[in-house]
Formats: C-alpha cells, sequence, structure tokens
C-alpha cells in the first residue's frame, strides 16, 4: 500500500512538471509540492547518509527562511526548482525501461564486454560513457552486470587467480570511468542539468562542447593506466576473448539512439519558444515511448506489448526512487532559498577580506565538489548550492561558463572515488567489492591525475582570458 503511495505521489509531480512548462500555475505547483513532499515522508526508510544530509539542511534552510520572513516569491521558485529536478530524475527512468526490453541494448553490452585486451578498455569505456548517457545508472548496472557475467566464462575461469582479478579490476574500472565522463558534457545527465538550472544566464554550448574535447583526454588517461596494469599479464599467454558475430550493429544502434534523442532536444528548443531543460523533460518521456514501441514490435511481435511493459516497469519502479528524488529536490530547493537569505553584499565583502580572486575562486569551486563528496555530499548539491553563490557574486573575470567548467570537473574526478556515491554503490553490489576498494584503492590515482589534469586545464583557461 505505502509503495503504491509513493507511486502515485510521484506520478502527481511528474505529471505536474510536465504541465508547469506550459502554464504557471501557483495552484498546481502547490499541488506538486506536497505530492513530492508526501513521497519523500513515505520513502525515508530508502536513504542512505547522502540522501540524509541533503534533506536535513533543507529542512534546516526551510526553517530559518520562515523565520527571517524570506520573500513568498523565493519559496514560490524554490519550490518549482525542486519539483522539476524531482520529475527530471523521473522522467529519465523511461529511458531505462525502454532499454530494459531493447535487443540492441543487450547485443551492444555483449560487444563491449568480450573485446581482446589491446581493445578492451577503450570499448568498454566508450561502452560506459553511451550506456550511462542513454539510460544512466540502469545503463551502467547492466554493463557491470555484464561484465561479473563475462567472468564466468569457460575460458575465464582457467585464468591465473591474480589475471582474473585484474581483468575484473580493469573492465569495472573502465565501466565506471566511461560512465564518469557523463558529467563532462552530456545534455542528459546530472551534471549539465543541474548547472542549467543553477546559472540561468549559461547555455549548454558554452560549457558542453569544452568537456566533450576534454572527455578524450580523460579517455587516453585512462587508457595509460590501463596499459600499466596489464603489462605484466601480457606474456602469459592469456586466451584471448572475441565479440560474437554481428553484435557490433547492438553498439551502433545504441550510438544512434544518443543521436538521435539529442538531435530531438536540441530540435524541439530551437524551433519552438521552449528552455533546454523544457525541450528534454517533453522529449525524453516521448522518445522512451517510441522506442519501447519498436523494441515491442521487434521481440515481442507487438509495438502496444512493448509500449506497456516499458510503462509497467517504470510504473513499478517510481516507488524506489527515494534515495534520488531526495538529493535532486534538495538540489533544487537549497540555492533559491540560500541566495535569499545571504545577501551578495555580505558575500562580496567577505571574499574580498579573505583576498580570493576569480582563479582561486574556480578552483576551489572544483576542489570543493570533489572534497564534500568524499564527506558524503553529492555534487549535485554543491553544484546548486555554491553554484548559485559564486554566480551572484559578479566579480570580474568570473565568468557562468568558468563556474559551469569548475563544477563539471570536479564531479566527474569524484563520481568514482568518493564510497558516497550512487555510481560506487551500483558497482560494488554487483561486483562484490566495497565501495572504498573499488573508488580510493583501484582508481584513487586516475581520479587524482584527471583531478590535477582540470585544475591545469581551468588554469591555463582562465590566464590566457577564453572563459
Amino acid at each position: 500500500m505505502t509503495a503504491t503511495l509513493r507511486r502515485f505521489a510521484m506520478a502527481v509531480v511528474m505529471v505536474s512538471a510536465l504541465l508547469l512548462v506550459f502554464a504557471d500555475s501557483r495552484a498546481l505547483t502547490l499541488l506538486a509540492s506536497g505530492a513530492l513532499i508526501l513521497f519523500l515522508i513515505l520513502a525515508f526508510r530508502q536513504y542512505r547518509t547522502g540522501t540524509w544530509v541533503p534533506i536535513i539542511l533543507s529542512l534546516g534552510v526551510l526553517a530559518l527562511s520562515l523565520w527571517r520572513g524570506v520573500p513568498g516569491e523565493a519559496l514560490w521558485q524554490a519550490a518549482d526548482r525542486m519539483i522539476f529536478l524531482s520529475a527530471l530524475i523521473a522522467m529519465l527512468g523511461t529511458l531505462r525501461a525502454a532499454a530494459a526490453i531493447a535487443p540492441e541494448v543487450l547485443q551492444a553490452g555483449t560487444f563491449v564486454t568480450n573485446q581482446p585486451p589491446s581493445r578492451r578498455y577503450v570499448a568498454m569505456t566508450f561502452g560506459g560513457h553511451l550506456f550511462g548517457v542513454l539510460i544512466n545508472f540502469g545503463g551502467l548496472a547492466l554493463l557491470l552486470d555484464l561484465t561479473r557475467r563475462s567472468m564466468n566464462t569457460d575460458a575465464a575461469a582457467h585464468l591465473p587467480d591474480a589475471a582474473r582479478e585484474a581483468r575484473l579490476r580493469r573492465m569495472t574500472l573502465a565501466v565506471i570511468r566511461g560512465f564518469s565522463m557523463i558529467s563532462l558534457w552530456s545534455p542528459f545527465g546530472f551534471a549539465t542539468n543541474a548547472i542549467l538550472i543553477t546559472l540561468p544566464g549559461v547555455s549548454y554550448v558554452d560549457f558542453g562542447p569544452v568537456g566533450f574535447a576534454m572527455s578524450f583526454v580523460f579517455v587516453a588517461i585512462g587508457w595509460g593506466f590501463d596499459r600499466l596494469e596489464g603489462r605484466r599479464f601480457r606474456r602469459l599467454g592469456l586466451p584471448r576473448p572475441s565479440p560474437p558475430p554481428g553484435s557490433w550493429r547492438g553498439a551502433a544502434a545504441l550510438l544512434a539512439h544518443v543521436l538521435a534523442l539529442g538531435a530531438t532536444v536540441f530540435a524541439v528548443h530551437e524551433l519552438t519558444p521552449l528552455g533546454f531543460q523544457q525541450a528534454l523533460i517533453l522529449a525524453v518521456p516521448a522518445y522512451a515511448l517510441l522506442w519501447s514501441a519498436s523494441a515491442g514490435r521487434r521481440s515481442m511481435g507487438k509495438a502496444s506489448a512493448g509500449a506497456s511493459a516499458a510503462a509497467h516497469a517504470t510504473w513499478t519502479r517510481l516507488s524506489d526512487l527515494g534515495p534520488e528524488v531526495g538529493v535532486f529536490a534538495a538540489a533544487g530547493f537549497l540555492p533559491v532559498l540560500l541566495l535569499a537569505l545571504i545577501p551578495t553584499e555580505i558575500l562580496q565583502a567577505g571574499i574580498a577580506a579573505l583576498g580570493l580572486n576569480a582563479l582561486s575562486i574556480t578552483l576551489g569551486l572544483t576542489l570543493l565538489t570533489v572534497v564534500l563528496a568524499l564527506c558524503g555530499v553529492n555534487p549535485i548539491v554543491t553544484a546548486s548550492v555554491f553554484g548559485s553563490i559564486a554566480a551572484q557574486l559578479a566579480m570580474p573575470g568570473l565568468s557562468n561558463t568558468a563556474i559551469a567548467l569548475a563544477i563539471t570537473g570536479g564531479w566527474t574526478s569524484v563520481i568514482g572515488l568518493s564510497p558516497f556515491i550512487t555510481t560506487l554503490v551500483i558497482a560494488s553490489t554487483i561486483m562484490g567489492r566495497s565501495t572504498t576498494r573499488i573508488g580510493l584503492v583501484w582508481n584513487g590515482p586516475y581520479c587524482l591525475a584527471i583531478l590535477t589534469v582540470w585544475l591545469l586545464f581551468l588554469t591555463g583557461l582562465m590566464m590566457s582570458g577564453l572563459i
């Protein structure tokens, strides 16, 4: 009964968010806010540390805002952002439901996990990236599960224990590193959407292409680490896996889906008065419906069967979104009220007293994102709160583009490092290794390397006046 109530409450939030794209209604905002609060109360047993921290912060800031008499307009704006981000995470789940019945997804996973060692890292990194871009955590879980299964084949069973563990580690890290790079540029990713809603003056093209270009640098760095880890096994004459014939078509189809969905979002944004995120929240469920219908026709014989199966999966999963929705709701809610509570003049005076300049603030944002994530604060909360504060400073040389890049770099560096991040929680559950071992021990050197490269990259861009 409680699970059904959570589903109905979340469905009200999702439908309300869609309607609010076309109509600014306080009554609708109030209804959706009530439904969201009900959902969060009913889902409290699902929360982990990473969810409790931003929710408790939100309650504290709300109480302080009411006591200080924050203008009602700020409360309405905070509610609107809270509803939008909560609905967005649920909407992205429709793609996961469609992917679950699409034969090309499993085919693509088989293709990337059965590559020979010389191509495996790059294939699995791009596989983790594509799966994550399209179906987010569902794609990460699917590819990691296929990775685990690949270790149970007859060929893998005859490997020496050290070689088996090394292969598992290298494949796991390739997937996680590919997934983490979503934060650098993906228009469907959490980082991009947190930035766009936090910094209204910034456009996706201001920072997305830069992140996309740097993702190839990070792939090269990861490949270098992988080659170093695998060099002691190259002379052992270990069996070489190979992908099933024709499985490359699944990977090509998955790439086509990413391009088609991206083109749809950008087309809706350019051809209508809708903003980028409004186009996204409308395009995602529509594309998921078409994809599931197509998959149903191919695998079940009827398009309606596929659409029905995806709809049922989406509905069932709504009750389990408590941790993600809690974090996203707080990320939408906190920045608006904090900016209303902390006058910009006081912030500027404090920054001046510390002697901080635009470069130090930019690099500080990157490092703050990393440090707080290691303490259990999700990067989306850090990005939303401190990104908003930094944007209000109006400091010479501190552009919204610099703030956006600072956040995306820090987010990408820590998403595969912090034991509290959902990425590593999922990886730990599937691979049977602790989050600390996967993140800090296995992936720590790589994360430190890309963080250093990103800080140097940002410094160069700012000192040369390019951002």
